[in-house]
């Protein structure tokens, strides 16, 4: 019999969405990585350096001692990832499927943590979310932190939004007077939207939006907000792999129907149905916020074609929708995107860029990148809503396992 203890999941939070963290430890996660940083990072270098021989070594130990606990009934091994969660996991699942690659998860007590395992032919490997090769990985230690990575990246000249990393109240105030308005806060790492507050005009909205972000981090971002979709570009192998469109919930007007009427039909498709998209909540606060933002309410009439958007966060879970845009993106804004993956130099790496119009130079725009990420969710090219599905998956494995092709 497997002993198994249980996932004690943090408390529901409108504000972290479906991915959601126990406040007090990402706070103090945090605060012990910033108070340690400046002591490790003149060892980047050397652990960059060390790291591919782990990593290597992992991949002989780890089989078998998963083995031994499951035996021991310490831990499990799961070999159907369709029903993951993750559509991440799901995509790696199934093109490993289709090539020959066996893949399970292991789940250590029972508690599920992303780590699995995968074999061809006689090579195993081992990995967390994604794998990867086991050679350095440049930008590893900082391409999570939205603050460094805005340091770098505009030094380096690629476009960002203009801000300030705040650790203080008061400091806030001061770089929310200097940007132009309106501003987003958010906490200085993290993704999914948990606990950004956007479209801040007056020092009160600053103050509520800092301490909000403060919640799950001991700094934030004061930066000013950047419109139109967000862009995921995801990057294998330093190449560009997909660019995704995502957009948060919306509805476009026909003269006739009310925000809720239109809301109502577009509820009626049922990809809404799940397990990946969700419908759009019309009577949420945040729906009620974003659309006084844009000086409409539920039963407003829209105008043909205006689009009436109910959350500003584009998360599948809210509401949100994506579709393939890779072949429309402007040639300009691909060689920035291969421009950036150079620049990071991981295999595995994405980024979310803001712009208004993908089909225009990005030199043309207001525009930026927003944030990066070491463990980029390649399920939203698998799982589009509409459009063309890019098989992301399938150059991960072809990376890892070249024979398996």
């Amino acid at each position: 019999m497997a002993i198994m203890l249980p996932d004690f999941k943090p408390k529901p939070c409108a504000e972290c969405g479906m991915a959601g963290v126990h406040h007090w430890a990402e706070r103090w996660r945090l605060r012990v990585d910033g108070f340690f940083r400046p002591f490790t990072r003149p060892l980047d270098a050397a652990f960059s350096r060390v790291m591919p021989a782990v990593d290597a070594a992992l991949n002989h130990i780890v089989p078998p001692l998963a083995r031994v606990l499951v035996k021991a009934g310490l831990a499990l091994e799961i070999d159907d990832l369709r029903t993951h969660p993750s559509e991440t996991a799901q995509a790696l699942f199934g093109e490993a499927k289709k090539r020959g690659i066996e893949m399970r998860e292991l789940r250590i007590l029972g508690l599920p943590r992303r780590i699995f395992l995968a074999r061809h032919k006689r090579t195993t490997w081992v990995f967390e979310g994604l794998p990867r090769p086991a050679r350095i990985q440049p930008s590893l230690s900082w391409i999570d932190d939205k603050h460094e990575v805005k340091r770098r990246f505009k030094a380096a000249g690629f476009p960002v939004a203009e801000g300030k990393h705040c650790r203080t109240e008061r400091r806030a105030l001061r770089a929310f007077h200097a940007l132009r308005k309106p501003v987003i806060v958010k906490p200085h790492e993290g993704s999914g939207g948990a606990h950004v507050t956007v479209h801040l005009m007056t020092p009160e909205e600053l103050r509520r939006a800092f301490w909000n972000a403060r919640q799950v981090a001991p700094s934030v971002l004061v930066e000013e907000e950047l419109t139109g979709p967000v862009y995921r570009a995801t990057f294998v192998e330093r190449k560009l792999a997909g660019v995704l469109r995502r957009d948060p919930p919306h509805v476009v007007g026909d003269g006739r129907r009310t925000v809720r009427e239109l809301v109502a039909e577009e509820n009626k498709n049922p990809l809404r149905r799940g397990p990946v998209f969700a419908e759009i909540n019309v009577d949420s606060p945040e729906a009620a916020r974003e659309l006084a933002w844009q000086k409409l309410t539920p039963e407003a009439v829209l105008k043909k074609e205006e689009i009436a958007f109910l959350h500003f966060k584009v998360n599948w879970g809210v509401g949100g929708t994506s579709w393939d845009v890779t072949e429309e993106a402007h040639p300009d804004n691909k060689k920035l995107f291969e421009q950036i993956g150079e620049y990071l130099g991981d295999d595995i790496a994405g980024i979310d860029f803001m712009i208004p119009d993908i089909t225009k130079s990005w030199r043309e725009q207001r525009c930026g990148v927003i944030e990066c990420n070491s463990l980029p969710h390649i399920g939203n090219h698998h799982f589009p809503y509409t459009g063309e599905v890019r098989n992301v998956a399938g150059k991960i494995w072809d990376m890892i396992f070249p024979e398996s092709k």
